[in-house]
């Protein structure tokens, strides 16, 4: 959204990793922000979207380390990057039953 962007890797196939809902729990109160709303910036879906795109390649050859367990975060106005770790929740209603 606007000039924000978030990249990260949920690979269940190995012990221990983080699932989607242990970072953005359902249950969890969020402001409801959209980006049709809000605009993005064009060049950061690019940007966002070979992140992805390696990321999918790295998992699928088995090569090199994966985002697995870490946020990426983009900041495009100040060309900031910054990795935020992500551990299993617990208490997760998605993985940890």
């Amino acid at each position: 959204m606007r000039f924000d962007g978030q990249v990260a890797v949920f690979d269940l196939a190995k012990p221990g990793s983080p699932c989607y809902a242990c970072l953005f729990p359902e249950d969890a109160e969020v402001e409801e922000v959209q980006c049709s709303v809000m605009g993005v910036f064009a060049p950061l879906t690019g940007v966002v979207g070979a992140l992805q795109a390696m990321e999918a390649i790295k998992l699928l050859a088995q090569v090199g380390e994966s985002l697995n367990g870490r946020l990426l975060l983009l900041d495009a106005k100040g060309a900031d990057w910054r990795s935020v770790k992500v551990t299993k929740d617990p208490g997760c209603k998605v993985c940890s039953q």
